[in-house]
């Protein structure tokens, strides 16, 4: 009887915290509607990572990779780590920021990996920081399809990104 009134205590609680993330989310999104998110930090920023709060910020990127196309052809600003490759296969550079725990991974922490294309003005490595640096990108997103291994997919991107060491 104890564990059963335990874990309807226990879903109640989990239930209001999901319905308070869930309203404060639908608010923010309302405020944004005019293209200028509530959290926007500079002008021309429609979604800025930087100046939510951890909570926020961990739902936006949910939200960022649940569903990436609602953010299509928005301006995000987000801080993170530098990451960079080389496509074996094109020898094109790649460019990404990793949000959340910059102590954890990616995969476990609320956050993830953007990729960004920098402006075209910015020259590899001359403009930029370390790798593994703390950074703060912005720029447009779009959606890029690729293809691996016969399957064709879209991913999210940010395009002319500006970049800055923080």
């Amino acid at each position: 009887m104890k564990t059963t009134v335990r874990l309807c205590l226990a879903a109640v609680f989990l239930g209001a915290c999901v319905v308070l993330c869930v309203c404060s989310v639908t608010k923010d999104a309302g405020a944004a509607s005019d293209g200028v998110a509530a959290t926007n930090g500079l002008a021309g920023v429609d979604f800025d990572f930087t100046r939510m709060s951890a909570t926020m910020a961990a739902a936006y990127s949910y939200r960022l990779g649940a569903s990436p196309q609602e953010f299509a052809g928005k301006t995000l600003r987000i801080s993170g780590v530098l990451l960079t490759r080389v496509d074996e296969k094109d020898g094109k550079r790649y460019f990404a920021c990793m949000t959340g725990n910059p102590g954890g991974c990616a995969c476990c922490s609320p956050g993830g990996v953007l990729e960004f294309e920098p402006k075209a003005s910015y020259r590899w490595p001359a403009d930029f920081p370390g790798v593994e640096s703390r950074i703060t990108v912005s720029g447009v997103l779009k959606m890029v399809e690729m293809e691996d291994a016969g399957q064709v997919f879209s991913v999210p991107r940010l395009f002319d990104a500006e970049i800055l060491s923080r």
